[in-house]
Parts: structure tokens; sequence; C-alpha cells
């Protein structure tokens, strides 16, 4: 129950030090909405559908709503680089030449001994030059000390021909086989000796490395043949000469054998 206190009942009590209970004030309402016309438009808009809206209740103003965030379009697929064309694989084989047939120590073919062939891979830039000497230069020093230390200076005869590797286009792949077996057969060698590599290999019609092909006797055309390094690979490659004393020692093993076959 409340009392109805004027002014002077109020001020008469607070000097007799009563404190005065009062109900507390209505509490204010809360802030209402903002008027329609405090609004952006498309607000306006959405509130008066809302409240026409068939759906019962929903005629309180709608909150507005930030806009959907936009995506981007969708970027269209990169196509990967078309790789860059080849050029086309060179199918022509190389050719091969062989030189003329140059004998050496002619002073040594008085004494009995084997008949050596040698075959040697050699630049076709110095199988060009005119004269063609074989054993002038570092490389032609060294096939001669390599000779020497086989002692065939001393016994039997050596033939000299150089085997040159030529471009595919020069129209000689075929005349290598043939160009052989006449060499073969005027030669009549006890024992050929093919130095290098690539001349090894278009030789025996191989393609084994020369690491394989090393150590063992081959038949060229039914001649015993021994393959080792050229000297031009010696000189750029002087830790492989011990190897090279190898194969000419697996060829001087040979000679007594051959020299009482033949």
């Amino acid at each position: 129950m409340s009392l109805n206190l004027d002014k002077r009942q109020r001020a008469m009590l607070r000097e007799m030090g009563v404190q005065i209970w009062q109900p507390a004030a209505p509490a204010t309402p809360a802030a209402q909405a903002a008027p329609e016309a405090e609004l952006p438009e498309p607000q306006r808009a959405i509130n008066s559908i809302a409240a026409t809206s068939r759906f019962p209740g929903t005629t309180a103003p709608i909150a507005p709503q930030n806009p959907p965030a936009r995506r981007p379009p969708p970027s269209a697929p990169v196509a990967a680089p078309a790789p860059p064309p080849q050029a086309p694989a060179d199918s022509g084989a190389a050719s091969w030449r062989l030189g003329e047939a140059c004998a050496l120590y002619a002073d040594a073919g008085a004494a009995p001994g084997a008949r050596w062939l040698v075959l040697a891979e050699t630049p076709a830039a110095a199988l060009r030059a005119q004269p063609f000497e074989p054993l002038q230069g570092e490389a032609g020093k060294l096939l001669d000390n390599m000779l020497r230390a086989a002692r065939k200076h001393q016994a039997g005869s050596v033939l000299l021909v150089p085997l040159a590797r030529l471009a595919a286009s020069s129209g000689l792949e075929s005349e290598l086989p043939a160009a052989l077996a006449a060499l073969l057969a005027s030669a009549r060698p006890d024992l050929v000796l093919v130095m290098g590599r690539l001349a090894a290999q278009a030789l025996l019609q191989s393609t084994e490395p020369l690491g394989r092909l090393r150590g063992q006797v081959h038949r060229l055309q039914g001649a015993a043949t021994v393959v080792s390094y050229d000297a031009h690979y010696l000189l750029r490659n002087p830790a492989d000469k011990a190897r090279a004393w190898d194969d000419l020692c697996l060829a001087m093993s040979l000679a007594p054998s051959l020299t009482a076959a033949g």
C-alpha cells in the first residue's frame, strides 16, 4: 500500500530522519524503433511487404541485413602449354672411311714375326691432311712408343691404316664392309689391332662399351682381333695407358700361336 504524501509531509519526515520508501518509477520503455521516415528506402519497402504478408504474425519490421557477398565469376580453365615441337632424330648412321695403308718399320720385315694390321681411329681432319704422316704429332709419337714397346720395330710387320668417322651425309655407309674385306684379303694379317671405341663398335658391329670389348679375342672376317684405346684418347686420359698396355700384352701373347698356325 502506498502513501499519498504531499510535499510538506515528505519534508517533515526527511527532517525527522525517516526514510521514505516509494515504489520505483515505471521503467522507461525501450527505445522505440526508428520512425519509418528515418529508415532507408529499401528497408521501408521490406517492412511494408512484411506487414501485408500472408503469414500471420509477421508485422514487425525486418532488421536490415547485409547483402550477400558476391562471388567472383569462375575463371576459365587455363590450358597447359603445349610442349615445344621436337626435332626429328637423325636416323642416318655415321659412315667410316679407311685411309691409305702405311707400312711401318720396314727394317723389321726381314725378321720372322707376326703380321699386324693396326686400324687406328683418327680424326677426319688429320686424315684429309696431305701427305698423311701416321707417326707425327703427339698422338703419332705415342702410337710409335706403344708399338716399339710391343717390339714390333724388331720383328714381323706392321701395316697401319687410319680409320676416320665421317658425317652421315657422305654417302659412304655401305663402303666400309667392302673396303675392309679387300684390305684383309690383301694384307693377310695374323692379328688385327683395332684402336678406338667408335671404330671398334663400327667394325665389330656392336654396341657394347669398350670396357666389355677389351680383354678378349674377336674375329674380324676370320682374323683374330684385339681392341684397345686410340692414341688421341690416351693423350686425354693418361690413366688408361696401363690398360692399353694390357691389350698389347694380349696381342703379343697370341702372336706365337698365330705365326705357327700361319
